[in-house]
């Protein structure tokens, strides 16, 4: 009787979460933490620095070279954030008879996802209203390992 209450005793405790489950098999599959070039299709460039955590959520914590950083949760199979950059947008000043104006800086919203399989992934910006507008509003890019 011990040998078949045993079991039933690791399956109670296992639906009560007494037992540590094994990780996800789409942790497994994720990539490998390190440094990445990031480039996009209008030639953009830059260096991304990503760690992954997976409690209980997978997340990218990534660190740009220009000291950015931001989170991005694993969702159906891709890395997906959502962000605020304050200072996304620069207009230029104009003058208009004899006034000012335009100029500054203003907030972008920025909506980005990538396949950790591939290393692809895009990129959506918006704005509300600033004296100027964003040239290009999405952009594909593509991250490679090389640290």
């Amino acid at each position: 009787m011990t040998i078949k209450a045993f079991p039933a005793v690791i399956a109670l405790m296992a639906g009560l979460g007494l037992i540590a489950a094994p990780a996800p098999a789409q942790a497994e599959a994720l990539m490998a933490d390190g440094t990445y070039h990031y480039a996009d299709d209008d030639g953009d460039t830059g260096t991304w620095t990503i760690r992954t955590t997976c409690a209980p959520h997978c997340v990218a914590h990534v660190t740009t070279a220009s000291g950015r950083s931001f989170d991005a949760r694993l969702e159906n199979g891709r890395f997906v954030s959502f962000r605020l950059i304050p200072d996304g947008l620069e207009c230029p000043t104009y003058l208009a008879s004899e006034v000012v104006l335009g100029g500054g800086t203003h907030p972008v919203l920025v909506t980005q996802w990538w396949d950790p399989i591939t290393l692809s992934g895009e990129v959506e910006f918006s704005h509300s209203a600033p004296p100027c507008a964003l040239d290009d509003q999405h952009d594909r890019f593509t991250l490679t390992r090389i640290g």
